[in-house]
């Protein structure tokens, strides 16, 4: 991303590692098999002087990773705050940016947002729901992701038609105002 001019980008989508603390290998006989990573964080010497940077120039950023939990949740911060800041100089002024995590971090991530893009150029928070089979019996199924949708500016480009997803009412006599998705009345 250093290489690349400030001001230059329209939209960002980030998928980055969770921080889930698991290790990830591609399925045997998939054209990725061998490959691995874990999504596991360690602090480092390097992380620190990460922090000491970011203390002098980033002051409410600063505060946000110093309030992590754990030296793991720390590393991990700091690897996003770093790309976040590099990502802000690359977005346009009208560009925006959706940062995909899940709820381990998501609390975290939104006030690094926060901090690198303004609070007030946060603009809305997407739930993704998804399903599966769970044998939780002792809290609700963990089935959701978040996306997390920031502006550079006050102005941004946003094409409403192109992800609309038209509902129409349902016809379901005593119950009012429900909606689904591709029903036709």
């Amino acid at each position: 991303m250093r290489g690349m001019n400030s001001e230059s980008v329209d939209l960002i989508y980030l998928d980055p590692p969770f921080n889930s603390k698991q290790d990830y290998a591609a399925p045997i006989g998939s054209a990725a098999a061998g490959a691995a990573f874990k999504d596991t964080w360690t602090l480092t010497d390097l992380d620190a002087e990460w922090i000491n940077l970011i203390s002098g120039k980033h002051h409410d950023l600063w505060r946000v990773i110093m309030a992590a939990m754990t030296p793991s949740d720390k590393s991990y911060l700091v690897y996003m705050a770093v790309r976040l800041l590099e990502m802000r100089r690359l977005l346009k002024p009208t560009g925006s940016i959706y940062l995909h995590c899940d709820p381990t971090m998501s609390h975290y991530l939104k006030l690094l947002m926060d901090a690198v893009f303004g609070r007030r150029n946060f603009r809305n928070e997407i739930i993704w729901a998804y399903t599966g089979p769970s044998n939780t019996k002792r809290w609700f199924p963990r089935k959701h992701d978040v996306v997390l949708f920031y502006t550079r500016g006050d102005a941004w480009h946003f094409n409403w038609e192109a992800v609309r997803i038209p509902y129409v009412k349902l016809r379901t006599g005593k119950t009012r105002g429900i909606f689904k998705q591709g029903c036709h009345p």
